[in-house]
């Protein structure tokens, strides 16, 4: 059967469904016909109970049967292409609490996808910010495959005492680390998180074929490039795939401030496919 066709009657199936209990809520709403009830109706069960109870009932083995299909449909993993796909992670880090950048790199570090590149851009290079480096070698550093450097200007805004010629040589420098590097670090000038993100783009350039993207307070799980790479590997229509994200403390109670971080981060979990005419832009 076409997947269009299977789509609409999915769809068709779903809004009738969705109409139907809609409609028996109300009837049950509006009869208040009850199955039983205590003598002074201090409790009762009765068809609206009865319909919402089914409802959830569907609407779980619904999840169940997709969850079922989804994981099973991810076994193994079959790319388009017979070649490797190289994907690079971009790191946006801005003042970070020192725990939470080391377990965002260690995840990082253990992400279960060969040959992932990792890129760690840092929106400042004052003094202070130079925790931030600290942690990426104590982390990533120490091996020959790791690479950082410290830039006094950012690819739109020339540092202080920066001339034409070292401002063309810092770029060229940004390159080389990033690209020669699996695991790479760059201070810059501050210039805001778009910036952050235009210099790990800029420095890719070409030489992978997706970009994933977050903040360094985020613990990514070891299975989350794979599984996105599998969705923009099977359907040529996906241009991107978010991330499930969700607030540390699973289980505690959360407030609203929070609830709205994790909203705003679930915004920025997000990987996109590689294209050359927007970087060059």
């Amino acid at each position: 059967m076409p997947v269009q066709l299977t789509t609409a009657l999915r769809v068709v199936g779903t809004s009738l469904f969705a109409l139907a209990v809609l409609g028996g809520i109300l009837a049950a709403y509006v009869t208040g016909y009850q199955f039983i009830h205590t003598e002074k109706h201090y409790l009762s069960f009765g068809l609206y109970g009865a319909i919402l109870g089914l409802h959830l009932l569907i609407q779980s083995l619904f999840a169940f049967l997709e969850h079922r299909r989804m994981r099973r449909a991810g076994r193994p993993l079959k790319l388009a292409s017979p070649s490797r796909r190289s994907v690079a992670l971009c790191i946006a880090a801005y003042q970070e609490d020192p725990d939470y950048l080391r377990k965002c790199l260690r995840s990082a570090q253990r992400i279960a996808f060969p040959d992932l590149k990792v890129v760690m851009v840092v929106d400042g290079n004052r003094q202070e910010d130079a925790y931030m480096l600290d942690i990426f070698h104590e982390v990533l550093g120490g091996t020959e495959q790791a690479g950082f450097f410290v830039w006094r200007s950012n690819f739109h805004e020339a540092g202080e005492g920066e001339t034409e010629a070292s401002l063309q040589e810092g770029m060229d420098r940004v390159r080389d680390v990033v690209r020669t590097s699996t695991f790479s670090c760059i201070m810059q000038k501050w210039g805001g998180k778009r910036e952050v993100m235009y210099t790990a783009f800029k420095a890719l350039g070409d030489s992978v074929d997706y970009i994933q993207v977050c903040d360094s307070d985020t613990v990514l799980d070891p299975a989350c490039t794979i599984e996105m790479l599998r969705v923009l590997e099977e359907d040529p229509q996906v241009g991107g795939v978010g991330g499930d994200v969700q607030p540390s403390g699973k289980g505690m109670a959360v407030e609203d401030d929070q609830v709205q971080a994790a909203q705003g981060r679930a915004a920025e979990a997000w990987s996109i496919h590689h294209c050359n005419s927007s970087r060059e832009q």
